[in-house]
C-alpha cells in the first residue's frame, strides 16, 4: 500500500500531472459505473436532449451525481493523501461565524442578481448563446420537483455535493497552491475564483459566480477552515433549490423581480458590514486560542 505523502517531495509540475491523472481516471471509472447502472437497472423515458443524444432527466441526475464525485471529491481526497496536502478540515469555528455566513449569503442576493442582470447584457457570439440556452433549459429540467423526495435529491445533487467537491478543489487545493506559488493570498483568491467561474461554462453567469468565488475565497482565507466556504456554498445553492421547489408546488414561477441599483448598493454595503463583523469574530477567536496556548 502506498504510504501517505508518498509524492509530497515531488515538484509542483509533477503534482499537477498527478492530480490531472487522478481526475481523468476517477471520472472515467465513475462515468462507466453510472452508465452501467443506468443501462442495466433503469429504463427511464428519454425526453431531454443533451450532448447530441436523448436522456431521461433521471439518467442525467445519476450521471451528475457520479460525475461530481468522480471529478471533484475522489481525486482531491486521493491527491491529499498522496501528497500530504492539508485540506484544513477544522471545526473550531463558533456558531456566530455560521450565522454571519448565512447572513452574508442571503444579503448578497440582490447584489449578485444585479451583477447577473448586467452580465446578461453582454452580447455573446451565436455558438455561446446557443450553448447558454441549452444549459438554461437543462437547469430548468433539473430543478423541477414534484415531491419532497425530489427536493431531497436536488439538495444532494445541487447543494451538498458541489459545495463539498468544488470547495475542496478550488479553495482547498487551487487557492492554497496559488498562494504558495505567488506568495500573495489575494491574487490566489482572484485566480481560483476565475477558474471556479470559468469551469462552469455559463457565460451569462460568469461575473456573479466570479464574485461568489472571491467571497468564498476570503471566507477560507480568514477562517483557515475549508468547512466555512463549504457551508457558505451549500447555503447559497440550497436556497436556490428550496425557492425553486416552493414556486413549483404552488404552480407558479418565481416573481420576475428586477434588482435596482439602490437594492444592489444596499446589499453590497450589508455584505461589507457583515464581512467586517465576521473578520473580527474570527480574529478574536484566533487571538483567544493564541492566548490560551
Amino acid at each position: 500500500m502506498i504510504k501517505r505523502g508518498f509524492f509530497s517531495q515531488k515538484t509542483n509540475f509533477l503534482k499537477i500531472v498527478i492530480l490531472c491523472f487522478l481526475i481523468l481516471i476517477s471520472a472515467l471509472i465513475t462515468n462507466l459505473f453510472a452508465y452501467s447502472i443506468d443501462t442495466f437497472f433503469f429504463k427511464f423515458e428519454k425526453s431531454v436532449f443533451h450532448n447530441g443524444q436523448y436522456f431521461s432527466i433521471e439518467s442525467l441526475k445519476l450521471l451528475q451525481f457520479f460525475n461530481s464525485i468522480g471529478i471533484f471529491i475522489i481525486p482531491i481526497l486521493l491527491y491529499s493523501y498522496l501528497t500530504d496536502l492539508n485540506l484544513k478540515f477544522k471545526f473550531n469555528f463558533k456558531r456566530q461565524e455560521l450565522l454571519l455566513v448565512c447572513g452574508i449569503i442571503i444579503l448578497s442576493y440582490p447584489f449578485i442578481s444585479y451583477i447577473y442582470e448586467l452580465n446578461q447584457k453582454i452580447n455573446l457570439p451565436e455558438w455561446a448563446l446557443s450553448y447558454e440556452q441549452r444549459a438554461e433549459q437543462l437547469t430548468r429540467e433539473f430543478i423541477k420537483m414534484d415531491s419532497l423526495l425530489d427536493l431531497g435529491i436536488n439538495l444532494i445533487l445541487i447543494a451538498i455535493i458541489p459545495a463539498v467537491g468544488e470547495e475542496l478543489l478550488f479553495r482547498g487545493y487551487l487557492q492554497e497552491s496559488f498562494s504558495k506559488w505567488l506568495q500573495n493570498a489575494h491574487l490566489a483568491i482572484i485566480f481560483s475564483a476565475f477558474l471556479f467561474s470559468a469551469i462552469h461554462l455559463q457565460f451569462h453567469g460568469f461575473f456573479p459566480r466570479f464574485i461568489l468565488g472571491i467571497l468564498l475565497g476570503y471566507l477560507f482565507f480568514w477562517s483557515g477552515s475549508i468547512m466555512i466556504p463549504i457551508f457558505a456554498h451549500f447555503v447559497n445553492n440550497a436556497l436556490v433549490v428550496i425557492f425553486s421547489y416552493t414556486s413549483f408546488i404552488n404552480y407558479s414561477s418565481v416573481t420576475d423581480y428586477k434588482t435596482t441599483f439602490v437594492h444592489a448598493l444596499f446589499s453590497f454595503m450589508s455584505i461589507v458590514l457583515l464581512l467586517f463583523l465576521l473578520y473580527n469574530v474570527i480574529k478574536n477567536r484566533k487571538n483567544y486560542k493564541v492566548n490560551l496556548d
